[in-house]
């Protein structure tokens, strides 16, 4: 699809089971037995460990139940679009991925393991346009319209150091070889990738909210928020964002939340202490009262007693603060 294409005209979702069917060539059987299109099986086996073990995205009181909709924005391969709709039934996802090579995989799993799910490959921004993408095919989960191969070699790095210091050996075994290991990592190729709003998909679909807003954009994530035009903010209930802290950024992301009404909790992985990544979730404000008005079934840390906890702990501190603005 080109940027050209795009200009003026409407967004086009893809069905994906509409033909012609994606060419996929690579493959792996996750440990929950499903077997998925991949662009690397390494990179895959991390991404599920976050997505279906941890749940990183169902954190800090993050809820969600049957039926829900979620906005998946950076979905990669679809991994966390697969899991939405294998755990809950009913659900409905709307997933954004720019990288022609990873819509084509996302593409093919969300035929495969998908419910109602609504496909976009398109970036994400402030505003509609075009953007070069910096891909990276054996980091594809670090591609970004703000490539910077020194930067997301640091990430890196700081990630080897961390793990051989919880006692990794692969990892210790990489970090002697570690620069030519990160070249081979961050070899990279770049795409012009159309991008939209995501105001503008919410008025062409006709979404009337969203329970999950699910950011994964490796640098884009205020231009992504600064998309949601005003009228739309009280239809988004939770949001869950990976966030670089750079120039700021972390503090930016938090402030434009809070001012919408959400409360905020921010953590650090252990294994990117001393990195620029973090994670933020954010609770719309009355977002539990109106949940239970519902009676809809909640699920939250599920499987983890550790995270469960953390998470009451993370929202009766936002219940203080609320109180006590």
């Amino acid at each position: 699809m080109s940027g050209a294409s795009l200009m003026g005209g409407p967004i086009v979702a893809v069905d994906p089971k509409a033909p012609p069917p994606p060419a996929v060539q690579r493959f792996s059987i996750l440990p929950n037995g499903l077997e998925v299109a991949c662009q690397s099986a390494k990179e895959t086996e991390h991404i599920f460990a976050d997505i279906f073990d941890h749940r990183v995205y169902l954190s800090n009181g993050i809820t969600l139940w049957d039926g829900a909709c979620v906005f998946d924005v950076g979905g990669n391969i679809g991994l966390f679009t697969v899991f939405v709709h294998q755990t809950y039934r009913g659900a409905r996802t709307y997933t954004f991925e720019p990288a022609p090579p990873l819509f084509e995989i996302l593409r093919y799993n969300a035929a495969r393991y998908g419910g109602d799910c609504r496909l976009f490959p398109y970036g994400v921004a402030a505003r509609r346009g075009q953007a070069t993408l910096t891909f990276y095919p054996y980091s594809s989960g670090m591609s970004s319209f703000h490539g910077d191969a020194r930067e997301e070699k640091e990430v890196l790095r700081i990630l080897l150091e961390n793990q051989r210091r919880a006692g990794d050996g692969e990892a210790g075994s990489l970090l002697p070889v570690a620069e030519e290991f990160l070249d081979a990592r961050f070899t990279c190729e770049s795409f012009e990738c159309p991008l939209v709003s995501l105001s503008e998909v919410i008025r062409q679909e006709g979404v009337g909210s969203i329970d999950l807003l699910k950011i994964d954009v490796q640098k884009s994530e205020l231009e992504v928020l600064r998309g949601i035009a005003p009228e739309d903010w009280p239809k988004v209930r939770q949001v869950a964002i990976e966030v670089h802290d750079l120039d700021g950024q972390l503090a930016r992301v938090r402030a434009l939340l809070e001012a919408q009404g959400f409360g905020v909790v921010v953590e650090q992985d252990p294994l990117y202490e001393r990195s620029v990544m973090y994670n933020l979730f954010a609770i719309r404000k009355g977002f539990y009262r109106d949940l239970a008005g519902r009676g809809a079934a909640a699920v939250s840390g599920a499987g983890d007693p550790a995270r469960s906890r953390r998470s009451q702990r993370a929202f009766a501190q936002m219940r203080r603060q609320r109180r006590n603005p």
